[in-house]
């Protein structure tokens, strides 16, 4: 017979946002030489490593991207593009393609910005889902399921029904030592501290909550894991003398959460045409400390 203990079992994380928040871009924004710009709490809501749709109503289209961007003739823009973003610590916001690139902010990658005159741009912004990275320094995590009873006895009943059906709710915790640094393709514990500080588009994320080994080996091939859509409620660091510094993390499912068995899909299938990006594997988590 096999048992499974606690070593085996590994965090996946899926960077989510479950609205969008308008913003206004003015011209004087735009840094060219820099290749950043920047908006109102941008800081507040924007993660180093989130891919995000840029989208806007406006006539001129998304001006302050070249039209190379898209591929498009000159003077051309589009009103809808996606990125991947690098915030420095005042909310500029650099673009890039690759997420690898976003995270250790290679300027050779950046994508160029231009320059535009008028009227302010109006744009709305949106955190869109990301492949799952496994989330680093782990050292436990918890996750509970409730059943709602509901009481459905009626005047005729003889015996008194305690619950038909009943509401499935879900919540949890993962605690994880703390670190601002990743490798190969480890999420930085970091970031559910960050997300926790998002203002306009919530402290939402995915998960995949492994309870058996993942190796894909010729013995073992699948895995036992919780798929869920949460929002952090809580986030704490703790700071001993004697210790390494720790965070917890509190979390309740939003939505359908469900007991898998098998393995886990990494790709997406589609019918039409349309670009999909995908994070890559990251190195090193690098705060930008000059432009």
């Amino acid at each position: 017979m096999t048992f499974f203990v606690g070593h085996t079992g590994i965090v996946r994380l899926q960077r989510n946002a479950s609205n969008s928040f308008p913003a206004v871009v003015s011209p004087e924004d735009v840094n060219t030489t820099l290749n950043r710009f920047s908006f109102e709490n941008s800081e507040d809501n924007l993660i180093t490593g989130d891919l995000i749709e840029i989208s806007t109503t406006d006539a001129r289209g998304i001006d302050f991207l070249p039209s190379s961007f898209w591929g498009l003739p000159e003077g051309q823009k589009a009103s809808n593009a996606r990125a991947v973003v690098n915030v420095n610590n005042v909310g500029g916001i650099r673009l890039y393609r690759d997420f690898a690139d976003a995270i250790n902010n290679t300027r050779a990658e950046e994508v160029a910005l231009s320059s535009f005159s008028g009227s302010d741009l109006q744009i709305s912004i949106a955190v869109r889902d990301t492949r799952y990275n496994t989330l680093g320094s782990v050292t436990s995590f918890e996750i509970n399921t409730d059943r709602g009873a509901m009481e459905t006895t009626s005047l005729s009943d003889v015996f008194r029904q305690q619950y038909s059906a009943g509401l499935l709710s879900g919540n949890g915790s993962i605690e994880c030592l703390f670190s601002y640094e990743t490798t190969g393709v480890s999420e930085t514990p970091l970031l559910l501290l960050q997300i926790i500080n998002r203002l306009d588009i919530g402290s939402n994320f995915k998960a995949l909550l492994s309870l058996s080994s993942v190796e894909k080996t010729a013995a073992f091939t699948e895995e036992v894991y919780y798929e869920v859509d949460a929002v952090i409620t809580r986030a704490g660091v703790t700071v001993t003398a004697d210790a390494l510094v720790s965070c917890s993390v509190d979390f309740v499912t939003t939505g359908e959460f469900k007991l898998r068995i098998g393995v886990p899909s990494d790709y997406i299938l589609k019918e039409d045409n349309d670009a999909i990006y995908l994070e890559q594997s990251l190195d090193y988590l690098l705060q930008e400390v000059t432009d």
